[in-house]
């Protein structure tokens, strides 16, 4: 997983300017950027999804119930949102979703 343009540049300030007594700040920006790309995509997902709260929007993946399929929702600063079905495993759907939510923002 990895977001593009100034979506990427953005996530990146915002990342290296959580709080030090977070553990996640290792001294200088590559390599605070090289252990967090290394974390598994569960627990990236959850610093983007935060990310994009900051920013006003709401990335949500979930399992339809009763069914093996899974989903992601995104909701837009103005309201809108948009959605997907049927992805066989949840990071499937994350990777879907952040892709998605990467073209919303360099729009």
């Amino acid at each position: 997983m990895e977001l593009t343009g100034k979506n990427k540049e953005r996530f990146q300030e915002y990342y290296i300017n959580l709080p030090n007594s977070m553990g996640l700040n290792y001294g200088n920006k590559e390599t605070t950027l090289n252990r967090f790309y290394a974390l598994p995509l569960s627990m990236q997902i959850g610093v983007v999804q935060d990310y994009a709260d900051s920013i006003g929007y709401d990335i949500n993946v979930g399992k339809v119930s009763d069914d093996v399929r899974y989903y992601y929702n995104i909701h837009k600063p103005n309201g809108d949102a948009c959605y997907s079905l049927g992805f066989k495993t949840r990071d499937e759907a994350r990777t879907a979703a952040i892709k998605a939510f990467d073209e919303i923002v360099n729009g």
